[in-house]
């Protein structure tokens, strides 16, 4: 009789042991899955609240709500390869709370610094969309879309750079439109003097090479490259700001694209002037990272686009 009492009492312990040993295991699962749940948010102590569905998003691979606002992690290309991010959004769903660069194969010392504090941290409590000081993010898609096709406005325009360069030149560009299309083209450069670069690379004072075509022969043929084609897309700068898209120029052209860009906005009527007029916030690019800085820059705009569909 006390055998199987004592059998009895040593079952209801067994029972209970494992009992115990089941609810702890799931508490220990519960966490686990909390904490991949959340995984991705660590970096700024946010919690995910609730996933979103993300459905066909371009660039958009998640996005979930936090208890401080929204998550959306996207996808863009880079230079080098793809460019993954977090981006965090406050509540609004347009004023940026933090940009995380999770994973990228930019070029080293180069297109890599995206992903430093100094490019970053511009973007903490920024409005989107965000456009780059050098060349806007969408000019690339502009191109491809067929920029061309947009109708221009006969007349003259004009573009130069608000302050001089690190060599002391201001750059300006012209360009003519007749009937619709881009007839004439010109870049130049003058420093604090008004000494013209055209000039000074014609009389030796400015000298690139001893044996390549001048400053002034390889502005003009970029320039007759755009009236070619009657667009900028086909130059493609990369990320030291060259283009392979013009036989015998080797200068940096970011900055002739960039006033280029400008003149046929005015052309086409957009607003470009002020900051102030474009819905967004204005960024600097990672100096000799066009590319990457502006591939950051559409992942940024991607979120952003996204989070304007939730509801």
């Amino acid at each position: 009789m006390k055998n199987q009492q004592i059998r009895g009492i040593l079952a209801l312990l067994i029972v209970t042991v494992l009992s115990f040993g089941v609810i702890a295991g799931s508490r220990a699962l519960g966490q686990d899955l909390l904490a991949a749940k959340n995984s991705g948010s660590q970096g700024t102590g946010q919690t995910v609240t609730e996933e979103l569905e993300v459905g066909g998003a371009e660039h958009v691979k998640r996005a979930a709500k936090t208890q401080e606002g929204y998550l959306v992690s996207v996808t863009t290309s880079g230079y080098g390869g793809d460019i993954h991010m977090d981006v965090y959004f406050q509540q609004d769903k347009e004023t940026i709370s933090k940009v995380e660069v999770t994973e990228q194969t930019e070029t080293e010392g180069v297109g890599s610094r995206i992903t430093e504090a100094e490019f970053l941290s511009q973007f903490e409590g920024a409005k989107a969309p965000v456009f780059l000081n050098s060349i806007s993010s969408g000019m690339q898609e502009q191109e491809a879309d067929g920029q061309e096709e947009r109708k221009l406005s006969d007349g003259t325009y004009e573009a130069k750079t608000e302050e001089a360069d690190s060599s002391g030149y201001t750059d300006q560009v012209t360009m003519t439109v007749k009937d619709g299309r881009i007839t004439e083209v010109t870049w130049d450069a003058a420093d604090e003097e008004g000494n013209k670069k055209s000039v000074l690379s014609e009389t030796g004072v400015y000298v690139m090479t001893e044996d390549g075509p001048t400053w002034k022969e390889q502005a003009e043929a970029l320039a007759d490259a755009v009236v070619a084609n009657q667009s900028l897309g086909f130059l493609s700068p990369d990320n030291q700001g060259k283009t392979d898209a013009v036989s015998g120029v080797s200068i940096a052209v970011t900055g002739f694209v960039r006033l280029a860009q400008q003149c046929l906005d005015q052309a086409a009527g957009a607003q470009t002037e002020a900051a102030g007029v474009r819905e967004g916030t204005q960024a600097g690019a990672v100096s000799g990272a066009t590319i990457s800085s502006s591939a950051a820059a559409a992942g940024i705009n991607a979120a952003y686009e996204f989070l304007k569909t939730v509801k």
